[in-house]
């Protein structure tokens, strides 16, 4: 590796959203740093001390030393260059790379900037892609772009962003960082880096191939493992046996590992599989395994509605005729992202089968159509905790008394004491 290529002075993080904007302000403590997005908007917000996302607050973005800004000739003369962009997917589940597309062509565009006395960049992704995706397919579109050869005039590395939104326990500086280079000597560089900021310590994959399929497995292992749980609630609804107290008893085990049934969302869980099993299909295998466990979870919104549509029936209420109240919008709890969210696929599929269906997010406001909800004393046949926020699981008082007496109440995650809900007259029913 030239001499050239040494611990970065400076450092540019391409894309200010749920992962870039944390990881730029981390790297603002140790290093000369600049996020860049190309959202005015965004920056404007930033700079004005508001992060719509809640990932950081007024205090940390005003105290902060990072450069935000949308002027992309930052780029040109950085010495590492980090990209967090989304990877989502296509409506055929396909990998959709048009915005890591776009963030190598600006970025190669950029590097034809250079001053001629700089060092080789460093160009560092965080987005998820599948093996063979930075150095097959980002790689070639930076040369193209910059007229500068991969591995010599600019080096690749691969570090999986591992970003739990709204888990103020697994932070950048708690949990390993994955790292890997082009090279031996820049994954060593790459380490080094983000050791800076990796209180936890840094892991160096041997190649960026080993990086790549390493952050996808991990969201894949996870999606297999709630598609297990779930295809089991809903094979023991069947046999009339409650599967949260199946799951109870095997937990005696001390090799049972429990996962939690429930409405599988986000950028990643529901996401990434389908990176890897393109990457399967382009070597001839066809990933039965993992599309299972996809197909398990992507029909849970319809399992939930066809199971509370039988409740009320059995309760001698026409479904078209009932009202229902959706808490929750969001993928997660406690996170103002609603991407991929099953619960707003599950308040869509309410709306055609009931009659009439009110939703209310803390969150997204946007998304509510009741946004004084607790203050308002209408009651409902119908409440489903979609989404346990904390605003809702620290007050089943208040979910109990939306759900009219002898009404239902369908709890997917289990956030609520069913006692509590039985003792006021209600019916209580979760996966």
């Amino acid at each position: 590796m030239p001499n050239a290529i040494k611990i970065p002075s400076s450092v540019v993080v391409v894309g200010l959203g749920y992962v870039g904007l944390p990881l730029a302000l981390a790297f603002s403590k140790k290093l000369s740093t600049i996020g860049f997005d190309v959202d005015v908007a965004r920056i404007d917000e930033l700079l004005a001390g508001f992060d719509r996302n809640r990932e950081a607050s007024v205090a940390e973005i005003a105290s902060t030393a990072l450069k935000m800004t949308t002027d992309a000739s930052c780029i040109a003369d950085a010495d590492f260059i980090i990209i967090t962009v989304p990877t989502p997917v296509t409506a055929d589940n396909k990998p959709d790379l048009s915005l890591l597309e776009s963030a190598c062509t600006v970025i190669g565009s950029q590097l034809r900037n250079r001053s001629g006395d700089a060092s080789a960049p460093i160009i560092v992704f965080e987005s998820t892609t599948y093996p063979g995706c930075t150095e097959d397919y980002c790689g070639p579109i930076i040369e193209r772009e910059s007229g500068r050869k991969a591995g010599e005039e600019f080096f690749l590395g691969y570090s999986p962003e591992r970003t739990n939104f709204g888990d103020a326990e697994h932070t950048l500086e708690t949990v390993i960082k994955v790292v890997s280079g082009q090279t031996a000597d820049v994954g060593k560089v790459v380490g080094d880096t983000y050791h800076l900021i990796a209180k936890a310590g840094v892991y160096l994959a041997p190649d960026i191939k080993t990086a790549e399929a390493s952050k996808v497995i991990e969201n894949v292992q996870r999606d297999l493992n709630i598609a297990l749980f779930n295809e089991l609630a809903i094979i023991f609804d069947r046999m009339d046996i409650r599967s949260s107290e199946v799951f109870e008893a095997a937990s005696t085990k001390w090799n049972f590992h429990r996962y939690r049934p429930g409405l599988v969302g986000g950028h990643c869980i529901p996401v990434d599989p389908y990176y890897l099993t393109h990457a399967a299909a382009e070597v001839g295998y066809d990933a039965e395994v993992v599309l299972a466990g996809r197909a398990v979870n992507e029909k849970m919104p319809a399992f939930i509605v066809e199971k509370i549509g039988f409740l009320i029936a059995s309760a001698g209420q026409d479904p078209a005729e009932v009202t229902v109240l959706v808490l929750g919008q969001t993928f997660k709890q406690d996170v103002t992202d609603s991407r991929n969210s099953k619960a707003v696929v599950l308040a869509r599929l309410m709306n055609a089968t009931f009659g009439l269906v009110d939703i209310y997010d803390p969150f997204i406001p946007e998304l509510s159509t009741s946004p004084t909800l607790f203050e308002n004393v209408k009651q409902y046949d119908v409440v489903v905790l979609a989404v346990p926020h904390t605003e809702f699981s620290n007050n089943p008082e208040w979910i109990v008394e939306l759900c009219q007496e002898n009404g239902l109440i369908f709890d997917i995650g289990g956030a609520i004491d069913p006692d509590l809900v039985k003792r006021h007259h209600r019916r209580y029913w979760t996966l």
